[in-house]
């Protein structure tokens, strides 16, 4: 090299080091400026991922005396939504969940219809007797059904029996017994020649609503319905009952809502707040249409044993030691009898409250991650859910014990809820989901949901959007199992009790969408959100298939059924809380979402193919074709693919591509939202109810839907071929939601 050159290299290496120096000595240099630290502070934070000792603490800090000790406080009365107790219930926890920590806890109130019987124990009470043919009717007392579980005979805040909703009442007529009141139960009847025209109607509770029960009973004909809890549906065979054992004794019956449809009957698709428009009651088709009163199993049997008529057909006797017939009428010493309901409930507005906190989050404030639960329950409700109640009170004290001595704040803001009158129809978080539909679609990161929390202690019941699988099997795998003799995860359990299939040989949970009826409903069907609703569930292998826990919705549903016979320990309350608490931490403080988008393509695939088995055909000859679909399909699986590929590859140093790619991950569980979707609230093209009761197909339930009973003119084809490509174009705008950048121009 000649002299020269030797020169002129010496001075760029010159200039180079002059340079760095420069740049080092600006950020090392006593004389930064203030905002230069926080720009740099900010761009650092923004880059961080999580802090993964925080785990540890979380686990550990979970105190299972602690979650005892809410409950007890929690369940110590009845608090029935819209009652003074509800409202103290909600004051209190906003108390407690401000000196637990959370930065700014509120009331959100919505004013919405509720129903009642008499309340306290001066008014009437809701029953069934039986009466003579005389005029006036003779009432048999011996007959008159319970009105409350005899044990809280005195306690003014327990209700008595009803089902909220019921139109008031009193119809007389011949009785009935129509096993679940299906429709397939009423066409048996009407096929062995029994009218129901007139007649009160007695029903098992489960395989179904009760309000559509009580819809099926009258399109029958009936103008009165009864229901009871078989036991042989509810409690274990051989188990003794409460409160010897925790089966469900024959003094008890379960209460619950009968409305046809979720959500507030006279606000529906909008909040019920103080400016809203309210239907007359009148105009509203979701109340059941005749009289509906629950009657504890004791007074069913003896109903059932003086029933006259044909003896059932198999598969609609129960449990009950007597020979099940279907009547109508009684015979031996009633003959003659009929039965009368007395009815007193009514309906009224009254104004119940979410309970929403939150922890800001300290670099994506404005992304949220949402733990929900209902906090209203028909007696004391220990269970159903004041166990998630308690749950979710300790989860607040753990994380607001972080946030309070300054160890840790969440990236994302963590936002705890508590739901307000569940139990009438979902209508708090129908009302929250309805007024903040915009800003849940876009901010909202996971919605986390808990319902009957600890209703057993043998394995998780669970559901949840396609894309979360992932991360909630990698989160149960780092919480031990309850019992802490197996020496295993709660993952490892779950996969051996309820596995997604038996005869596989690595075995992985049940997992799909949920199909339970609680309050991730208007979420998941109206925004898309992405979810998880889970519980701790008992041993159902004895137990009919119709099963969810002895006490539901009784007054033997309290805390020392809790602490005998579910959860001693308290050690499934611990684990409940540690599954949440480190979902929670996860999907609120992780760098990059733990999503995947792949996921949905199973489902888009199995309900392509049931599409094809079961309506392709018909749809063929009719001249619906359904090529747009198999490629909307393809299209989105192939886009996933590459969206997967593009996440392996992020730049984790770029946080505009990390919040837009995380921004990509939530947006397309919300892209399987069709807003044209006639219902007010179910808009999911995957997995909202079909509606179709005559049709179990698994095939998109939009086609379901318009092909339910077979179109029988040009304009119900027109409405099928309408619905193949709505769900086409929405499955499409999926795969475009998850496309690069130039998606935007369309089809390459």
């Amino acid at each position: 090299m000649s002299k020269g050159r030797y020169i002129l290299l010496a001075v760029v290496c010159g200039a180079v080091a002059f340079a760095l120096g420069v740049i080092i000595g600006w950020f090392s240099r006593s004389g930064l400026t203030a905002e230069d630290r926080a720009a740099l502070n900010k761009y650092l934070a923004s880059i961080e991922d999580a802090d993964e000792t925080i785990r540890d603490h979380i686990l550990e800090t979970i105190d299972a005396q602690r979650i005892r000790e809410n409950l007890r406080q929690l369940s110590q009365k009845p608090h029935m939504a819209g009652t003074p107790p509800d409202l103290e219930m909600a004051e209190l926890l906003r108390r407690n969940w401000l000196e637990n920590g959370l930065d700014e806890v509120r009331l959100v109130p919505y004013d919405v219809l509720l129903s009642y019987p008499p309340l306290g124990r001066e008014g009437p009470n809701n029953t069934a007797v039986t009466v003579d043919g005389a005029d006036p009717a003779r009432e048999y007392e011996d007959t008159r059904t319970l009105h409350i579980e005899p044990e809280y005979q005195d306690d003014p805040d327990a209700v008595q029996f009803f089902n909220a909703y019921s139109p008031a009442g009193h119809p007389v007529g011949e009785l009935v017994f129509a096993n679940y009141g299906r429709l397939e139960d009423f066409d048996y009847l009407r096929a062995v020649g029994i009218n129901c025209t007139g007649k009160i109607v007695l029903m098992k509770y489960r395989s179904g609503g009760r309000g559509q029960k009580a819809k099926n009973a009258a399109s029958a004909g009936a103008i009165g319905a009864i229901l009871y809890p078989e036991p042989a549906d509810t409690n274990e065979p051989g188990g003794k009952v409460y409160p010897d054992g925790w089966n469900l004794p024959g003094t008890g019956t379960e209460r619950g809502g009968a409305l046809l449809e979720t959500g507030d009957p006279l606000t529906p698709g909008y909040p019920a707040t103080d400016y809203a428009y309210r239907l007359p009651k009148d105009k509203s088709n979701v109340f059941p249409p005749i009289p509906l009163q629950p009657i504890a199993y004791n007074d069913a049997q003896k109903y059932l044993s003086h029933l006259d008529g044909d003896i059932a057909p198999a598969g609609w006797n129960g449990s009950l030691p007597i020979t099940y017939r279907l009547g109508p009428g009684f015979t031996g010493d009633w003959a003659g009898r009929k039965v009368a309901l007395h009815v007193y409930t009514n309906t009224t507005i009254r104004r119940v409250y979410n309970v929403v906190g939150m922890i800001k989050g300290e670099v994506e404030p404005d992304r949220y991650v949402m733990l929900g639960n209902h906090y209203d329950s028909w007696v004391q409700g220990a269970i159903d859910d004041t166990s998630s109640t308690a749950i979710s009170l300790e989860l607040t004290r753990v994380f607001g014990g972080l946030v309070k001595d300054g160890t840790w704040r969440p990236r994302r803001s963590i936002v705890f809820v508590a739901w307000g009158a569940e139990e009438y129809g979902l209508l708090g978080s129908h009302e929250y989901v309805e007024q903040f539909t915009g800003l849940i679609k876009d901010r909202v990161v996971a919605y986390l949901n808990m319902d009957i929390g600890v209703g057993g202690n043998y394995t998780i019941f669970a559901g949840c959007s396609p894309s979360m699988i992932d991360v909630i099997y990698d989160t149960t795998k780092q919480v031990p199992d309850p019992d802490a003799s197996l020496g295993k995860s709660v993952y490892e359990t779950w996969s051996e009790r309820d596995p997604a299939d038996a005869d596989a040989d690595v075995k992985v949970p049940k997992l799909d969408w949920p199909r339970v009826g609680t309050d991730y409903i208007p979420f998941g069907l109206r925004v898309g959100t992405p979810l998880f609703t889970f519980a701790y569930v008992h041993d159902q292998t004895n137990y009919s298939p119709r099963a969810i826990y002895p006490s539901y919705h009784t007054a033997y549903d309290n805390m020392d059924l809790m602490e005998r016979f579910v959860d001693p320990d308290f050690t499934v309350h611990r684990a409940m809380a540690r599954i949440s608490g480190e979902l929670i931490r996860r999907l609120a403080d992780s760098l990059v979402l733990p999503y995947d988008c792949r996921k949905y393509g199973p489902s888009l695939g199995a309900f392509l193919q049931a599409t094809e088995q079961d309506f392709g055909s018909m749809l063929y000859d009719q001249g619906i074709g359904i090529d747009a679909l198999r490629s909307a399909v393809y299209n989105y699986t192939a886009a996933a693919e590459g969206f997967h590929d593009r996440l392996q590859a992020i730049d984790r140093k770029d946080p505009l591509q990390i919040r837009s790619l995380n921004d990509q991950m939530v947006q397309v569980n919300t892209a399987f939202i069709d807003i044209h979707q006639p219902h007010y609230s179910n808009k999911h093209v995957l997995y909202s109810p079909s509606g179709c009761a005559t049709n179990s197909s698994a095939a998109f339930p939009g086609i379901v839907r318009t092909m339910c009973d077979g179109p029988v003119d040009d304009e119900g084809w027109e409405e099928v071929k309408k619905e193949v490509a709505a769900i086409a174009s929405t499955i499409q705008s999926a795969a475009d939601v998850i496309s690069d950048v130039d998606s935007i121009l369309g089809p390459s």
